[in-house]
């Protein structure tokens, strides 16, 4: 028989439990999010530096 003291006990473990799996699915997903961002970005500053460098040849040209 289960007291109504250990039964509380376990549904709060259960809750925490599962708001901790919670929390940390939730940070995985922003540190996912945040990765793709910095990939972005990162793709643009290359993008950003090769016109850079293009517009320097042609002014070179000149």
């Amino acid at each position: 028989m289960i007291l109504p003291d250990q039964e509380q006990q376990r549904r709060w473990r259960a809750l925490r439990d599962e708001t901790k799996r919670k929390q940390a699915e939730s940070r995985r997903q922003r540190a996912e999010q945040i990765r793709a961002e910095i990939e972005s970005l990162e793709a643009l500053k290359a993008e950003h530096a090769a016109a850079v460098e293009a517009l320097m040849k042609k002014e070179a040209r000149a």
